[in-house]
């Protein structure tokens, strides 16, 4: 959806620099799609790389995203129930959801196993 709305804004840039063309200087027209370029590969980078959560085990703790959580922080793990995703309790009673829906559902069991093996 994000994605088709920079498509939607660059397209109505360059329909509204068609009316301008006659009033702008001649750069301007250049600079505008050089900004919607740079801008669209920004975007296109956050959305290639920030969307699929990953974890990494090791023996004190794992990162999720980018969030490292030690075992000896976690009070308890929710694990997930029905279309719910699993929560993780800390000392202090904060609460942080793992978004495993991104996983297989062998690879959800298995994560949240390593995490109540561990605490």
């Amino acid at each position: 959806m994000l994605s088709a709305t920079v498509v939607a804004a660059f397209l109505i840039a360059n329909f509204a620099m068609m009316f301008l063309n006659p009033i702008a200087p001649n750069w301007f027209p250049w600079v505008v799609n050089i900004i919607f370029i740079l801008f669209g590969l920004v975007f296109l980078f956050m959305q290639l790389t920030a969307k699929k959560p990953t974890f990494i085990f090791d023996k004190d703790g794992f990162k999720y995203k980018r969030k490292v959580i030690k075992y000896s922080e976690i009070k308890r793990l929710i694990p997930a129930q029905g279309g719910s995703e699993p929560e993780v309790v800390f000392h202090d009673n904060q609460t942080y959801v793992l978004e495993l829906s991104w996983f297989l559902p062998k690879d959800r069991k298995e994560i949240q196993a390593i995490i109540a093996a561990n605490i």
